[in-house]
């Protein structure tokens, strides 16, 4: 909270010294207010008016504000922590040396699983819709070595031609 108090007071500062000054860049000769325009008569329009300032010096006011404040360290935006770090080192008791075993090691203790070409005698299968529904996971049943002679029933009949 303070910071924006700061920067406002730096922003009032800085709208009250260019309304007392009045610079010719942002207002005319007789006292008003120039409007933006690039390229226009320079009596009446200008490229940085007085709304345009007072928006750019609101965020330069609160940028200056900002850093002061992180260099001096006002109202808990400073940077600078101090972190006490215990000299003393535990010493562990009780380790298991099961998981210090090397990348290596660890790999070779792993049972391994048998891969389908292991498993699978050659021949024909089939589906095991109920199982696969339930586990998720697609099991065949083993047919045997002969190719079966399996009837499928349409659920769609031919047309009938007469």
């Amino acid at each position: 909270m303070t910071l924006l108090i700061f920067s406002g007071i730096l922003y009032l500062i800085g709208i009250s010294i260019i309304l007392i000054l009045k610079p010719y860049l942002m207002f005319a000769k007789d006292g008003k207010w120039k409007e933006f325009g690039l390229g226009r008569n320079r009596d009446i329009y200008t490229w940085m008016p007085f709304w345009l300032f007072a928006i750019i010096w609101s965020i330069l006011s609160y940028v200056i504000v900002l850093v002061f404040a992180s260099y001096f360290g006002v109202a808990g935006v400073s940077n600078k922590t101090e972190v006490q770090v215990a000299n003393e080192s535990i010493e562990p008791e009780n380790v298991s040396l099961k998981g210090m075993k090397t990348p290596s090691t660890l790999i070779e203790s792993i049972p391994k699983k048998p891969s389908s070409s292991d498993v699978m005698k050659s021949g024909y299968y089939i589906l095991d819709v109920n199982e696969t529904v339930k586990k998720g996971i697609p099991k065949y049943i083993y047919l045997g070595p002969e190719a079966p002679n399996l009837i499928y029933h349409n659920t769609v009949s031919a047309p009938d031609t007469e």
